[in-house]
């Protein structure tokens, strides 16, 4: 371990300066990408080996990448990756929590609500591997843009004209994922859908590949658009947002999806649930200020829907509380953490302290439960150690 860590601490510093030099002469997308790649590498082992301090300052820089899309931040970066640096050679746990907070400071000031939705259709998307829909939604939290570019190849140019085509996209892109294609099978192609996440305009990429009559779409060889499913996750957004405004809060909702397909029906039911988790979360979990992150994700056996918080987690001690008041749990009864949780979904059990026009009345967590249930859908809540609540809803492919 001795071994490990001292190879570890070495080179992180040795990565961590070479990015530094090369960001102060200019801070491109390619850059963004090293730099966001090392510290997430550098935060995990930190973490590992115990170096809570250089952690944390990692997991900051980390959010001011995925915040900012302009160089804007480029001094702050460099400050803060002399930080971190001075960090591992010292292992200093307290001499730097005034970076720290001046780190989290800007986060709140740069940090927007935004709705990342990659337009991928959910019959493609459950086709990418784990790791390409990890990329995909890597890049959403990033801020980039999802892109498909369609081409066809002649058989006879194939392999050397892929590979030119993957070289020249990798220069202002990154490539997430590559599946066959049937639109050029017609004409004795071999065709392809190549999946990429950038920054830049898709005309700008689409200059750069006019050589290889690529098709680049922002809609990434979607049928149709997603124009309902993103209506409705703007109103989340806004609602949340509104929420927050009214009892004096600030958030930062982030709401990751893919393109799903959905009934009205099931379309509105969603809607409800979201609705009744932003809700909850605004209200009981964020104190003054937080961060919600919702994922909707349709993968191979249904939808995976989740809403977490960062906010103070849930109280157990008041939930038991309240339900021996609701007589239902008796007095000297005392259940395991997982079944205080599962007392949140009772019937008209709350922990707010008044009624109010936001919660109080027990009824958000019950519906959204029997809303799920008649899906055949499983809802779930996790306590995350005093850094918030996540819940987390499966519903089976058949129920959609």
């Amino acid at each position: 371990m001795t071994d490990f860590r001292q190879n570890f601490l070495a080179e992180s510093i040795n990565n961590l300066t070479i990015l530094q030099k090369e960001l102060t002469l200019d801070f491109t997308d390619n850059l963004r990408r090293d730099i966001f790649r090392t510290i997430h590498t550098i935060k995990g082992g930190a973490q590992t080996l115990g170096l809570q301090n250089a952690a944390e300052i990692a997991e900051e820089l980390e959010n001011i990448l995925s915040n900012s899309t302009k160089s804007a931040d480029k001094n702050l970066l460099v400050e803060g990756m002399e930080v971190l640096t001075n960090s591992l050679r010292q292992n200093d746990t307290d001499s730097h929590t005034d970076f720290i907070k001046k780190l989290q400071n800007a986060n709140q000031k740069t940090a927007k609500s935004s709705i990342l939705l990659a337009k991928i259709p959910s019959e493609v998307f459950k086709k990418f591997s784990e790791q390409e829909r990890k990329a995909t939604i890597s890049a959403l939290r990033e801020g980039k843009n999802i892109y498909c570019a369609e081409v066809g190849f002649e058989v006879s140019t194939f392999a050397d004209r892929y590979r030119n085509l993957r070289k020249i996209l990798g220069e202002k892109s990154e490539i997430i994922a590559s599946l066959p294609s049937e639109k050029h099978k017609s004409a004795g192609k071999i065709g392809f859908r190549i999946f990429l996440a950038s920054r830049e305009p898709a005309e700008n990429l689409q200059k750069s590949v006019k050589e290889f009559d690529a098709e680049i779409s922002s809609h990434a060889c979607a049928e149709n658009d997603s124009k309902d499913l993103y209506e409705m996750l703007s109103q989340i957004a806004a609602h949340g947002e509104d929420i927050a405004e009214n009892i004096g809060k600030e958030i930062n909702l982030t709401i990751l999806s893919n393109d799903i397909r959905l009934s009205a029906g099931r379309t509105k039911a969603f809607f409800d649930i979201l609705i009744h988790l932003v809700r909850n979360a605004v209200d009981h979990a964020i104190e003054r200020s937080g961060a919600i992150e919702i994922r909707f994700f349709e993968e191979d056996e249904g939808l995976y829907l989740s809403v977490a918080d960062d906010g103070k987690g849930i109280d157990l001690q008041k939930v038991r509380a309240r339900a021996v008041e609701k007589n239902l749990i008796s007095d000297d009864h005392f259940p395991n953490e997982q079944e205080t949780l599962e007392l949140i979904f009772a019937p008209e059990l709350s922990t707010a302290e008044s009624v109010s026009e936001i919660s109080g009345r027990g009824v958000g967590l019950d519906a959204v439960k029997t809303a799920v249930e008649k899906m055949d859908g499983k809802i779930s809540v996790r306590n995350r150690n005093a850094k918030g609540a996540i819940f987390e809803i499966f519903v089976p492919v058949e129920k959609l």
